[in-house]
């Protein structure tokens, strides 16, 4: 259960990230706060809140929680935490800190990232371990991702791969565009582009949804290996900030 709610958190990192690009030095998107469900096999196991807000000419902050509902909290206790900030300068992304926090009762993981743009290196640490990692435009944190693809996805650019900071390595996933699907949600039908990412030789495979009318926010996430359906994550409800 705790592996599952692992896997969506960094889902939700992955969902939205593929260069490092955004329009202008303002926010690719309006700030915004969004509620899904997140299942497993085919059961409900919780919600997952994602927002973001603008922090000043160019500066932003974004937060995930997810955290079991009261059936699975009583089975298998797991809250995982995540923030995110950093700023858009010259239409690109740089995060400078982030953090995320995975309480699964008797057993927590804390992982920390330190970006140093000046320095061309990240400070990375993941509980005891820690790492000092080469830094170029385009590597971000999973949280930070979400912004790039808002922005590249509203442009018609979308790269076929896009490099992440995890724990303390940096990896790059591989990226399909999959045409357009039209999704039932609880917001009503929604036009969508699915998007498809692998790692060549693994049988793992995770699938996003973001919706154009939306400003491509994510509004689902299905993630399979060996073709079979793990975990799953719907939207419920947005609100949007002025």
């Amino acid at each position: 259960m705790n592996r599952l709610f692992h896997a969506i958190a960094l889902a939700v990192g992955l969902a939205l990230g593929f260069s490092a690009s955004a329009a202008g030095d303002g926010l690719p998107v309006a700030p915004f706060q969004a509620r899904y469900e997140v299942y497993g096999r085919g059961f409900s196991l919780g919600e997952a809140v994602i927002s973001l807000v603008g922090t000043g000419s160019g500066g932003y902050q974004m937060s995930s929680d997810i955290q079991p509902n009261g059936l699975v909290a009583l089975l298998a206790s797991a809250r995982i935490r995540e923030q995110a900030s950093g700023e858009i300068r010259d239409g690109q992304i740089w995060p400078t800190r982030y953090e995320r926090l995975m309480d699964a009762g008797r057993k927590s993981n804390n992982m920390q990232l330190r970006f140093d743009w000046r320095a061309g290196q990240v400070e990375a640490r993941s509980d005891a371990e820690q790492a000092t990692l080469p830094l170029s435009p385009g590597v971000v944190d999973p949280l930070s991702l979400q912004l790039m693809v808002m922005g590249d996805l509203k442009r018609g650019r979308v790269p076929d791969q896009y490099s992440l900071v995890d724990k303390i390595q940096i990896k790059t996933y591989q990226i399909r565009n999959q045409g357009e699907e039209t999704l039932d949600t609880p917001l009503g039908r929604l036009r969508t582009v699915r998007i498809n990412q692998y790692t060549p030789g693994k049988t793992r495979m995770t699938t996003f949804w973001v919706a154009p009318e939306l400003q491509y926010l994510l509004v689902r996430i299905s993630q399979e290996k060996n073709g079979k359906e793990e975990l799953r994550m719907e939207i419920r409800t947005v609100e949007r900030q002025p």
